[in-house]
Formats: C-alpha cells, sequence, structure tokens
C-alpha cells in the first residue's frame, strides 16, 4: 500500500471499551495496537493487528515495533498513538488531508518547548522546539534517514530526543492545529508521583548528555550543587532516584524497590 497513513496506538493495560472506540474511528487506516504488557486479545482490539509484548517494553521499544510492522505494509506515514489520546472521526479526516498535504516531515498537535538553559520540557508551549509523543506522526522517509527511537529512556524525552535528531537531519516540525484532539499529558504514572519524578529526572540528565549543546550540559552540571538540595528539601525522593540512576547508567524500566 503506497501513501498510506498506519496508525500505531501504544497500550499498557487500556480501558478496552475506550480502545475499540479509537479503532473503530481508524477503520479507514491500517491500525496497530502494541500492546505493552500482553493483558489484550484479539476480540479488545477488533479490526487492528495486535503486537503482543509479554511485559511494558516502554514507549520508545513499542513504538519502534509498530513502525516496523508498518514499514511492511509500505505506509508513508506513521502516526504513533498513546491509547488515551482522543479524536472525532471528523478530526481524524482532517489531520490525514494535513498529513498528505506535507512534505516528508514530523508533524502533531501537540507541540511543547525546550528551557534554553536546562533543556528541561515546557509543556504546554508556544515554541515548537519537539512535538510530543502521544499523537507524533513520522514520514517514512524520516526514519530511513534517522533511525529509531532511543529505546533506553523507557518513558518520557524520547519524543524530544526524536525531534531534536530530525530537525538536525533537516527535516521541519509541522504543528498541526486542528480541533477535537485531546490527551492530558503526564496521566499514565501519574503528575508528581514518585515514577514520574524518577524517569523525567533521569531522562533529562539522558537526553542533556546525549544531544544539548556544551553550554546546557555545563550548566545542568553546575546546577547540579542546586538541584539535589531542591529535590531534597521538596521531599522528591524519586527525582533523586532517578539523578542516581543516571550517574550509574542504569536505564530502561525502573527496577528498584520502595516506590
Amino acid at each position: 500500500m503506497r501513501n498510506t497513513i498506519a496508525f500505531i496506538i501504544i497500550a499498557y493495560h487500556p480501558n478496552v471499551e475506550e480502545l475499540r472506540a479509537l479503532v473503530r474511528l481508524l477503520t479507514d487506516h491500517p491500525t496497530i495496537v502494541v500492546d505493552n504488557g500482553g493483558t489484550l486479545t484479539l476480540n479488545d482490539v477488533g479490526r487492528a493487528t495486535l503486537l503482543a509484548q509479554t511485559k511494558n517494553l516502554g514507549y520508545g521499544a513499542a513504538a519502534n515495533i509498530g513502525i516496523h510492522h508498518a514499514s511492511g505494509l509500505g505506509s508513508t506515514w506513521f502516526v504513533i498513538l498513546n491509547q488515551d489520546t482522543t479524536f472525532t472521526k471528523d478530526s481524524i479526516r482532517s489531520f490525514c488531508k494535513a498529513l498528505r498535504k506535507l512534505p516528508p516531515c514530523l508533524a502533531g498537535p501537540f507541540a511543547a518547548g525546550l528551557d534554553e538553559k536546562r533543556w528541561t520540557a515546557i509543556l504546554p508551549s508556544d515554541r515548537i522546539d519537539y512535538l510530543t509523543g502521544s499523537c507524533l506522526a513520522i514520514h517514512e522517509k524520516v526514519v530511513r534517514k534517522i533511525g529509531y527511537f532511543f529505546e533506553p529512556y523507557f518513558i518520557y524525552y524520547e519524543d524530544a530526543e526524536y525531534c531534536v535528531r530530525a530537525k538536525r537531519a533537516n527535516f521541519s516540525l509541522e504543528k498541526l492545529d486542528i480541533a477535537e484532539i485531546s490527551h492530558e499529558e503526564s496521566l499514565s504514572l501519574g503528575k508528581g508521583s514518585w515514577l514520574h519524578q524518577y524517569y523525567l529526572a533521569r531522562n533529562h540528565l539522558l537526553f542533556v548528555h546525549r544531544l544539548a549543546p556544551n553550554s546546557v550540559k555545563l550548566y545542568e552540571l553546575v546546577r547540579g550543587i542546586k538541584t539535589v538540595p531542591e529535590h531534597i528539601v521538596r521531599r522528591e525522593f524519586g527525582a533523586l532516584a532517578g539523578i542516581k540512576d543516571f550517574l550509574f547508567g542504569r536505564f530502561g524500566e525502573y527496577q528498584g524497590r520502595g516506590v
């Protein structure tokens, strides 16, 4: 199939009825559900292709599995969706119509910024430093040139990294202002929860280490003297554990206890 738009839904213990409703809305497009946890059955996903994983592999790995499968279908666009991203039939139609008019690039409805000094994520933002992975369309030529998502993040910042890599390869980021598409950030782990703190702190440092300008790396190194005491005062022990694991090179899914 040429010039097709494939939708890849990343699911982890989803509300099955809501998932079925989303799949029904995408009936005109190849749809792939990557089940991070192996809890879904073929009946749960209807007409969609189910790629069941035995454990939670994280956002990046699940997206990569879905993209690889959709590539085999000859799809031109890969649209990565979180399971709780909501659409209407009209908004999907408008979204796909807009995609077909774009050159090879990354596109999506939700823009985010990066703090200039620290490269921390700013959501929501009028700036378009990256597009969030809750609804992210990737042209197949982007994948062919820059490859797949960097999987060790597990969750958070992998979308920011992918967008930075794409921009450095001269692909644009296109924000699509389409009504009736919505997603609530940080819902999966609970905003401010121990794991939310952990992944944000660890992965921010990994993101800076991998891609930030030297000025940002230096600033973050010096600021560490202030950052750690701030977390202690605010009793943000998840963030402290994230910093520790970054320093020890421990990435992927959190393997510790006492969360």
